[in-house]
């Protein structure tokens, strides 16, 4: 089999910047707030805690800690483009009002998932890949083939994690007792093949030297076009 970029259904895109702790979080998380609500549709706190303030939003979920700070979207386009500018607006309020100029970490996290009927099929998929070049066969008296596939590249400017996973998520939805005549409870199982690359910088980046919509879309660009060249390659 075959596998492609395309047959993958992004399931979320995180954007995440590193940076030396940023102690004016303590004073001016509530001025990020207030001047997120004005670009994000019904932000709210969701977790709140002096070094730690997670809110969520119609467009995604965000977390602004000591450290770091990070948007995670699970509705994102084909071409990235209207991430790309949200990512822009949070990370633009932060970096102004936290007073940071320099990052130790870029990062951005792209998940998607193919869908098979079994288990099997999925694990039969992943292994005609044959990206890690071993012939089926069983080892450490376990199964013939390997469920996860994970590989690493990085130099003194770039790094990424590369990961497939054959695997079945559970998804089970609890509905209040009041609403389920009209709303039944979720529970059903997902089989499929999960894609998670981690795209980062490794050396130290300026803010002047950083323009975040323009990198989060040629990052998105770049991490699917290297995941099809490896499943073109891997499928030969």
């Amino acid at each position: 089999m075959t596998l492609s970029i395309d047959d993958f259904i992004p399931f979320s895109v995180t954007s995440e910047v590193r940076y030396k702790n940023a102690y004016l979080i303590f004073d001016r998380t509530g001025q990020i707030l207030d001047d997120l609500k004005q670009h994000f549709t019904g932000l709210e706190i969701s977790s709140a805690a002096p070094q730690q303030t997670g809110f969520t939003a119609e467009e995604g979920t965000f977390n602004l800690e000591v450290g770091v700070c990070r948007f995670t979207s699970s509705n994102v386009d084909g071409s990235g483009e209207l991430f790309a500018k949200q990512c822009k607006l949070f990370f633009a309020t932060v970096f102004q009002h936290l007073d940071i100029t320099v990052f130790t970490r870029i990062g951005l996290r792209y998940i998607a998932r193919k869908e098979f009927k079994t288990d099997d099929e999925a694990k039969a998929a992943l292994a005609s890949l044959m990206l890690a070049n071993l012939r089926p066969a069983k080892r450490f008296n376990s199964s013939d083939s390997p469920i996860e596939i994970f590989f690493r590249w990085e130099d003194k400017e770039i790094g990424t994690l590369f990961r497939l996973r054959a695997e079945t998520t559970n998804v089970k939805v609890i509905v209040p007792p009041e609403l389920r005549a009209a709303v039944p409870t979720v529970d059903k199982k997902i089989v499929g093949i999960t894609l998670d690359i981690d795209y980062y910088t490794v050396a130290p980046v300026e803010k002047e030297q950083w323009e975040p919509e323009e990198w989060v879309r040629q990052k998105l660009r770049i991490v699917k076009k290297e995941a099809e060249g490896i499943f073109q390659s891997g499928g030969k």
